[in-house]
């Protein structure tokens, strides 16, 4: 990577305001072998059909760990087609920076916000299950917490979401009619709770507002073809094993 790739050297300022504007570039997202928090910006970049590869660390720990900006993964890689080259650290960075650059936010302001809010409360329930549930080692604290998750967190997070959706016509999105951030999210919101609960909360027949959210989603064509490939395998097992969903 070109030091210029950075993204807090003034030199690469130019190229990333640029850059934010175009969808000419292409990608490779750096994370382990499994979903984990790079999950969004993976689907991201798969139901935009960017042109982008999945790739792994091979030598995290001695080598790759201290040629990134926090020692932490994911981090985006991203060749202009000019053959200049971006660096974006972090997970929330990098898909504040996907959405903008695929218009994941909304024709406006206003649809920013909404849509925004709307994946807050999504990541949400996410992160309860994953950071409170799915890789807690106590097994006391993990059953209460399930227990919590099933009965006090979930209940009202399906009502709310279903209400919103419904409001919107129950067309597949949250905000218009177009593929948003906060439609990718339910994608993995739904994907987990599915894994977790089987069909007790969300179904087309009980949700099917967010039913149809997750249907649209699951049905883009380039979304359908990264399901196809090696690297979704890899990653979704490794989540599986994991955390407890694909």
């Amino acid at each position: 990577m070109s030091p210029t790739g950075r993204t807090f050297d003034d030199n690469a300022r130019a190229v990333l305001n640029e850059s934010i504007k175009k969808q000419d570039s292409t990608f490779k997202l750096k994370y382990f072998k499994l979903q984990g928090v790079a999950y969004t910006s993976r689907l991201i970049l798969a139901t935009t059909g960017a042109k982008w590869e999945c790739v792994f660390p091979d030598d995290w720990a001695n080598t790759e760990k201290k040629e990134t900006l926090f020692g932490v993964l994911p981090v985006l890689y991203e060749t202009t087609s000019s053959g200049q080259s971006i660096e974006v650290p972090e997970s929330d960075a990098i898909e504040h920076y996907l959405s903008k650059k695929f218009q994941l936010y909304g024709q406006d302001d206003f649809d920013e916000i909404k849509i925004r809010a709307f994946a807050s409360s999504l990541q949400s329930i996410i992160s309860f299950y994953f950071l409170r549930v799915a890789v807690v080692r106590d097994e006391g604290y993990k059953e209460e917490m399930m227990k919590r998750f099933l009965t006090e967190a979930l209940p009202p997070f399906v009502d709310t979401h279903e209400r919103h959706l419904e409001a919107n016509g129950r067309n597949g999105h949250y905000v218009g009619d177009k593929l948003s951030l906060a439609d990718i999210k339910l994608t993995i919101a739904v994907n987990m709770i599915k894994a977790v609960t089987g069909d007790k909360f969300v179904s087309k027949e009980k949700t099917p507002a967010m039913w149809a959210v997750w249907e649209t989603v699951s049905a883009i064509p380039s979304y359908v073809s990264w399901r196809e490939t090696d690297s979704y395998e890899t990653v979704s097992s490794g989540n599986m094993r994991i955390i407890g969903f694909p």
